[in-house]
Order: C-alpha cells, then structure tokens, then sequence
C-alpha cells in the first residue's frame, strides 16, 4: 500500500508498507530512510557479512568435513578440470580425459571457470567467483526495479541475495547454480526496462551457458510488437547461436551434439536429482526419458498458452512458466528453485504470505535433496525415496501457493512508474508515475 501526495506539480509515492506494527515496522522504516547510495552499500555489506562470513568459516571449520564426508556433492572437482583442459590448450567435449566425466552442458558455461582457476583453482576461488553472481543478481535487480519503488525494489534484491538457495550454493555448496540464476533473471529484466535486443541476446547467451534460460524465449517472442521486430529476433538469435556453436561443429561436431540429449532427456530413463521422476526410479518405477521429455514439452505448451490467454506481463509469464517447468522437469535439483524465488521477491517485498512461503520451501526441499543425495551414495535405502517424494511434493505444493498468492495480488511493478532519483543523491528517494508490467512496445 502506498500514500500518494502532489509535490511541485509531479506525483511522488512515499512508500509505506503496511505491516503489523513492531520490530518489523520499526526496521521496515528505517530502510526506507535510505538513499540509494546506502542502498547499494547496505547491499554489499550484506554480501561481504554474510557470503564472505560462510567462506570464511567454511575454511576454518568446515572445508574438511565436507570433503571427507559429502565429497560427491559438489561438482567442484569437475569445474576444476574443465577450466584446467581449456587452459593447457584442450578443447572441451573432444579433449576430456578417459574415464571423466563427459560434458553434458552447453560450452560457455566451462569458460566462466577460468576466472576462479586462474585466481588459485580452489575451493574458495570458486565460492568467491559464485557469490559475485549472487550479488550481481541482487545488485541488477535493485538496479531496474527502482524505477518503480526505490525502497521495495532494495527490500526484493535483499531478500534475493538472502536467499538460502543462493547463499548455500555460493559458498558451501560450491555450485554454479548462482551464474544460471543471474543468467535467467537478467535478460527479464533487460526486457522489462525495454532493452528487448539485450533480452534476446541474455536468453540466448543464457542457453549456450546452462541450457535452462531458453524455456522464456517463447515469452519474450509472444511479446514482440510485430512481425519484422520477431524476424529480427530471430536473426540476433540465429547470429548469436553461431557465433558461439560454429568453432565445435567445425572441430568436434560429434561430440558436441550429444550435449543437447542430456537436457532432452535422451538417455536419461528415470530422470535424475530430486525430481518426481528421479525419486521413483529410486524405487524402481522407470519413467523413459521420452516420456519425461513429451510430458515437459506438453506443460510448457500449456504455459505458455494460459499466459498469453491470461494476458500475463512478462514478469508473471516467466514466473508462471518457471513453476511449471520444475514441478515437472526430470532433472531438477534444489538450487533450481532460486529461479522462481527471483520472481517471488517482488512480491515478497510487502506480502507476508509470499515471504513465509518462499523461505519455509526450503525445507522440504532441501530434505528432498538430502535423500535422493544419500540414496545415490548408499547411505540410506532407496525406500526412503518415498519421504523424498513427500516432502519434494509439500514443497512444490507450497511454491505453487506462493505463486497463486501472487497471480492474484498486485505488486509494486503494477503501480506508477518513475525514474529512478539519482544513485548518490543524499535525500532519501521517491517514486512518480507509469506501470511496470505493461507490455513492452
């Protein structure tokens, strides 16, 4: 809820979030205080304390228990050798070692590990090159939705950075969830500022890096004003993929055409993480992979028509079609869920419901992950994939929620727009006039 007042001629918003009175008031009014420049301090500070604080601690009192006794689950050791093949002059998909594991993504991930490898190749080269992203993340959020509400695009990008999905991955979970989810929410957000050839180009780029940011290209596409402007999207699609497939199809075309069947779920009969399809075959109830892939294909479709039947902004379109993917997707696994929580903030940001939602799935899927982690290493029996099963399906159950919650309710992007007051202006700032989740022309 915001009170509206006139101010030389213009409308300005004093945001005022309405929550029970208390500490949270309190603090809520406080932040609301802040200029933009604390703002972004306020920002880095909470990436400093609270990402910099877990790798510092990770070092001095964890590293060597995780590696003794959850070794497997991290990928670092494989980060570490791809960025090592492309550094001594190897070329990824054809020059991996015997008996390594094979490259099962798209290229460009495997050279944004070079930055971490060439600043040590350890652990905490990699924690700290993770939670960048994270940060960054945060930062671009704040960035381009304080053209709507300075002060609750801050309370989003800081919700998000305090994400659990993000925090873990980053520091004691050595993943490269973080770049996805950078990748996956940026180009929505380029779009949403009307940047739409830097959205074409973020998706696409986003899809020869981890695969998952082509799922929102049909949004973006359904957008479009015109037919030229989607011929020339097309094009910047087309030019980029290129650009980027050409090199491996000119050197190693075999082996750089099976990455695709990973996604596709070619060879992957049962699926795999904690998925639905990846907890029953625990159990031994084998869905094919071409089944898992029809099935998928299908809910995306569906999503994709309801949002545009629905007329869903973009913002709700891609939030939509997220929820849909991983409530259905063979292969998820718990850092995945970072990508709808991006979309969730905005909501959060003055919803209690959506807050609580967004932080109490963690639960139950992080036990979901830890089972189908210890069945995998042989820890516990493959029945206890039925505990997995139940507390994924009490996650998925509560993000679903979340996301009803939101379909129904306005969020700050709904309200008048305005620019952004300046980044270092000493007052704190206000809002004016327009809508954000208007379609983009």
């Amino acid at each position: 809820m915001q009170a509206y007042r006139r101010h030389g001629g213009g409308m300005e918003a004093e945001t005022r979030t309405i929550i029970k009175d208390g500490r949270w008031s309190r603090l809520n009014a406080k932040l609301g205080n802040l200029t933009p420049r604390r703002r972004l301090l306020t920002l880095l500070l909470i990436s400093v304390l609270i990402y910099g604080g877990l790798i510092l601690m990770d070092g001095l009192l964890l590293r060597s228990f995780i590696d003794q006794n959850f070794a497997n689950s991290s990928d670092l050791s494989i980060f570490q050798e791809r960025a090592r093949l492309i550094l001594n002059g190897g070329m990824i998909y054809r020059d991996v070692p015997y008996g390594s594991f094979p490259v099962e993504s798209p290229p460009l991930i495997n050279y944004l590990f070079l930055p971490p490898q060439l600043a040590g190749g350890e652990w905490w080269a990699y924690e700290i090159w993770f939670s960048l992203f994270a940060l960054l993340s945060s930062l671009s959020t704040y960035l381009v939705l304080r053209e709507w509400n300075d002060h609750l695009a801050f309370i989003a990008a800081a919700l998000l950075l305090l994400s659990p999905f993000l925090i873990v991955d980053s520091t004691l979970g050595v993943q490269d969830e973080p770049i996805v989810a950078f990748l996956f929410i940026f180009p929505v957000l380029l779009f949403l500022r009307g940047n739409l050839k830097g959205a074409t180009a973020g998706v696409i780029l986003g899809f020869w890096t981890k695969f998952l940011s082509i799922i929102l290209y049909p949004i973006m596409f359904i957008k479009l004003s015109d037919r030229k402007q989607r011929l020339r999207h097309i094009g910047l699609a087309t030019l980029i993929s290129l650009v980027v497939a050409l090199p491996f199809l000119a050197i190693c075309p075999i082996e750089f055409l099976q990455f695709p069947t990973y996604y596709m779920l070619g060879d992957n009969d049962g699926g795999a993480g904690m998925s639905v399809v990846g907890l029953l075959s625990a159990v031994g109830i084998v869905v094919p992979g071409s089944v898992g892939a029809l099935i998928t294909t299908a809910a995306l479709i569906a999503s994709y028509w309801y949002c545009w039947r629905r007329k869903l902004d973009v913002w709700r379109s891609c939030l939509v079609v997220t929820v849909a993917f991983l409530c259905i997707y063979p292969m998820i696994r718990l850092s995945y869920f970072v990508i709808p929580f991006s979309f969730l903030v905005v909501w959060a940001a003055e919803d209690r419901r959506v807050l609580l939602r967004i932080l109490g799935m963690y639960i139950p899927l992080s036990v979901a992950q830890a089972l189908e982690f210890t069945i995998n290493d042989g820890t516990v029996s493959a029945p206890f994939a039925w505990i997995g099963l139940a507390t994924l399906l009490v996650g998925l159950a509560i993000l679903v929620d979340a996301t009803r919650i939101a379909l129904r309710s306005d969020c700050f992007l709904d309200r008048p727009r305005a620019g952004a007051a300046p980044l270092f202006r000493t007052a704190p700032s206000m809002v004016t006039s327009g809508t954000a989740t208007q379609d983009v022309k």
